[in-house]
């Protein structure tokens, strides 16, 4: 099997003792203190991250399950609530406000009901990095924090593009919509607000959060802009999953032989959705199976990791100091050099090799090519909680639905998606049943 060589000499240099490959200013926002993701500098990158990593331990994730059930147990009670309706509902429209559609596509003007992910996601931020409730599913209408991160992907897009041309950079801001424009401004200040009540509640604080990791009764607090900077990205790395569900779902709603054996093998396991657990969960092949290939052919980072060359060799050839270099993750996944028909969904891949459903024209797949969280220090480090809310809500949502794509002949998603630094994703429009089998 092969092996992404320049995926190994740029992102695990610093690992193994070369010069490290720095990330790029691309995410730089200008702030005097940059969250995790953003931090360019290596010594503060690996301090923060080693202070941070208590918070995504095996104990930690076993802490943050029952808000993690708590919250999709609201989502299952606000989809069954929906009424039934012929041309079913978006379960996933596109990624930006209805209130910032005047000129956007035609697509994007179908939205025209709930952004049920992007609710439960955001949710779940407030919830496990800052002990705050948005209760945009409870509510079932956007958060101002949404509403701001909603925007903020077509913000950076812009900006990233303009910083190239700084003598027309300001026209930027006649691009966008004033919504879109005062995104990030809004978004920070949000974030703003909310550490100073976190931190003014601090000691009051019973359920382990993210951020109690920088709140030690010993160390002094970090500076407020630093405690901001941390928090939106963390709430914003799980707003971002939002689009992996979407997918999983149109997948599963596009191949009706893989939802149906999820669906046997979660129906053939727990009576209902309450006896689920993280746990058991780990243990099913076909939901594993699923959550593999659908972080496969939907990268969750549409975009190569920028890295400055320190000078030094990549896949055999020499790159000179200061050349930007970056592999992409779903250039790689969707190449035949690794993966046998990579556009298609075969769950069945990742199935043991002694499953009987296990497809062996896929033996030559190179799996050591899908790495859905990036590989090194600077990796995801919320890869293994990512993990976990997807196997929850997928397989709650899975149980006790039956899905039905309605708009099928409308949508593609590979030909439809849109990238503004995240995902814009097409609308998908979906009918629900609830299981018929489930006690009542």
């Amino acid at each position: 099997m092969q092996r992404v060589l320049a995926e190994y000499d740029i992102y695990t240099s610093s690992i193994h003792g070369r010069p490290a490959f720095v990330k790029s200013d691309m995410l730089d926002m200008g702030e005097k203190y940059e969250g995790l993701a953003s931090e360019r500098d290596v010594e503060k990158h690996r301090a923060a991250r080693k202070q941070l990593a208590p918070a995504f331990s095996p104990r930690a994730l076993r802490e943050y399950q029952p808000r993690i059930h708590h919250h999709v147990n609201q989502l299952l009670l606000k989809l069954e609530e929906i009424p039934a309706k012929d041309d079913g509902f978006n379960i996933v429209p596109a990624c930006i406000p209805t209130s910032q559609l005047e000129e956007t596509s035609a697509a994007c003007k179908l939205i025209d009901d709930a952004q049920w992910f992007e609710r439960v996601t955001t949710d779940l931020g407030g919830a496990i990095a800052v002990n705050h409730d948005f209760n945009n599913v409870r509510d079932g209408k956007n958060h101002p924090i949404l509403e701001s991160i909603l925007g903020v992907g077509q913000w950076t897009t812009i900006r990233v593009v303009f910083r190239r041309f700084p003598l027309i950079s300001w026209m930027s801001y006649l691009l966008l919509s004033p919504k879109v424009a005062l995104s990030y401004a809004r978004a920070h200040s949000l974030s703003s607000n909310l550490i100073q009540d976190r931190v003014k509640n601090r000691h009051d604080q019973k359920q382990l959060d993210y951020l109690t990791q920088f709140m030690s009764e010993i160390d002094p607090l970090p500076p407020k802009e630093f405690l901001v900077s941390q928090a939106g990205h963390l709430i914003f790395d799980h707003f971002e999953s939002s689009s992996v569900l979407s997918a999983i779902f149109y997948f599963l709603t596009t191949n009706n032989e893989a939802m149906a054996r999820l669906q046997s093998e979660l129906r053939g396991t727990f009576a209902s959705v309450d006896e689920m657990t993280d746990e058991a969960l780990r243990e099913l092949p076909w939901l594993h199976a699923i959550l593999e290939e659908s972080l496969r052919i939907h990268t969750n980072v549409p975009y190569g990791l920028p890295r400055i060359s320190p000078g030094h060799t990549i896949d055999g050839n020499y790159v000179p100091e200061g050349c930007v270099v970056s592999t992409c993750a779903y250039a790689t996944t969707h190449s035949v050099r690794y993966f046998k028909d990579p556009y298609k969904f075969k769950p069945q891949r990742w199935l043991p090799t002694t499953h009987p459903d296990y497809h062996h024209s896929c033996d030559t797949d190179a799996r050591s090519a899908f790495r859905p969280f990036s590989i090194g220090s600077r990796n995801c480090i919320g890869q293994a909680m990512a993990y976990v809310v997807l196997r929850i809500m997928v397989a709650k949502l899975c149980w006790k639905f039956d899905w039905e794509l309605v708009n099928r002949n409308d949508v593609d998603w590979d030909r439809d998606l849109r990238v503004y630094m995240v995902w814009q994703k097409p609308p998908v429009r979906v009918r629900l049943a609830s299981f018929a089998g489930q006690a009542q």
